[in-house]
């Protein structure tokens, strides 16, 4: 009987010593949080965490760049569009472009001179950016008459209300001032405006904290602008140059 209780003691030490060399328990490892050789402390999880969170960080903001800059190049190839569709009406009309009473919604002459003989999808009028700026074409509250409204819908289409600004007509309307003597009106375009001229750009309002893709207000922002030529370019700056001789 002796012999086997000092053969199990023998065992059960060994046993203890390959526990311990395993790693499984011990006290050190207890006080590195560590439960087992494959574990993590609980340091070296929270790094992994930290480097986790930081990575997140930088990375979905760039996302969130990449899929504006995405409605971004879509809104100038909408501008593209409307540009080609404004060329081939002036070609059937003597030169003249379509000509709205005030610049900014409702649009008539616009939507119904161009779609279905000239723009075949009326999603070319709307630009993907304009949940965006929806409030504040909404609101009375950014320098403007409020209750407008921009965004893509069968009602806003049934009653010619578009994302984007038109500026050939024939009245200054009060509630939107454009840079523009009373003299000037009515302000007409055609194939033969001067190509500096704006024919068309994003909605904007002068008080607005954003521009539609994002961008803050004052110098620092910008939007898509179709010129007189059909050109269309990003432009940094409100509409106060957009009458003048320089693009």
């Amino acid at each position: 009987m002796l012999a086997a209780a000092g053969s199990a003691s023998g065992s059960n030490m060994i046993n203890q010593r390959q526990t311990l060399a395993a790693g499984v328990y011990s006290p050190a490892s207890r006080l590195s949080g560590r439960t087992g050789a494959g574990g993590f402390s609980l340091v070296e999880l929270l790094v992994v965490v930290g480097i986790v969170a930081a990575l997140t960080g930088l990375i979905v903001p760039s996302l969130g760049r990449a899929k504006e800059l995405t409605r971004r190049v879509v809104c100038a190839t909408n501008f593209r569009g409307l540009g080609v569709g404004l060329r081939m009406y002036a070609n059937a009309h003597g030169g003249a472009y379509p000509v709205e009473e005030y610049c900014g919604n409702p649009q008539p002459a616009l939507t119904e001179s161009l779609f279905g003989a000239y723009v075949p999808d009326r999603d070319i009028f709307y630009c993907p950016s304009a949940e965006q700026i929806e409030p504040y074409a909404q609101s009375s509250e950014y320098g403007g008459p409020g209750g407008d409204s921009v965004i893509n819908t069968d009602e806003n289409w049934a009653r010619a209300h578009i994302t984007y600004k038109y500026f050939s007509m024939t009245r200054r309307d009060t509630r939107m001032p454009l840079p523009l003597r009373l003299s000037e009106y009515p302000h007409l375009l055609g194939d033969d405006s001067p190509p500096q001229r704006w024919l068309m750009s994003d909605w904007v309002r002068k008080d607005a904290p954003v521009f539609p893709h994002w961008q803050r207000g004052g110098y620092g922002g910008g939007r898509n602008v179709l010129f007189a030529d059909i050109s269309v370019q990003f432009v940094q700056h409100r509409t106060p140059n957009a009458f003048g001789d320089e693009k």
